[in-house]
């Protein structure tokens, strides 16, 4: 971990919903990526499982809005929260904002999309992941390629997640 590094103690969005303390509890990991250009998030939820797990460490980095592409992982701040899903498509914006362009993200273990992500809810890019002793590189040629297969496939999710919930509340409720 470098010195610039921040560990935050601010939920990330699960599928479960989080209750914060205070509204802008999320503010400090903003303010240092938006002061800083890198943090370093625990994870707390199951919306990105398998890919990232509850108590995964995941390092972000500031990088320019429009070089986001499908595939990539995102933190974005939204209703206090911080958020970290997959970037599955981009949209234009509003005809109100002919220039401006939008991210639909999703969690790679949740049914539906997210609402879409503007450029001032968008905080960086996940470029590292720490999972105990072991650290994965999301920027290397697999891991790029494996998000891209996962953001086209994305809506498939709910195909393969349902039965696997199904199951997990007969055995386990």
């Amino acid at each position: 971990m470098s010195a610039t590094s921040h560990v935050s103690r601010v939920p990330i969005e699960g599928k479960e919903p989080f209750v914060l303390v205070a509204p802008d509890a999320a503010l400090p990991v903003a303010d240092k990526m938006r002061s800083q250009g890198s943090a370093c998030l625990r994870v707390s939820g199951g919306s990105m499982v398998p890919w990232i797990r509850s108590g995964d460490f995941v390092f972000i980095r500031r990088c320019d809005f429009a070089k986001i592409s499908a595939g990539d992982v995102i933190v974005f701040q939204r209703s206090g929260l911080v958020v970290v899903h997959r970037a599955i498509r981009r949209v234009d914006g509003a005809a109100s904002e002919k220039t401006a362009s939008l991210l639909i993200t999703k969690g790679d273990a949740c049914d539906e999309e997210d609402a879409p992500v503007s450029a001032a809810e968008f905080l960086g890019r996940a470029t590292r992941l720490h999972r105990g002793r072991r650290h994965i590189d999301l920027e290397s040629l697999t891991q790029k390629l494996l998000g891209r297969l996962l953001a086209r496939t994305s809506r498939l999710s709910r195909v393969v997640y349902l039965p696997l919930r199904f199951s997990k509340r007969l055995l386990f409720d």
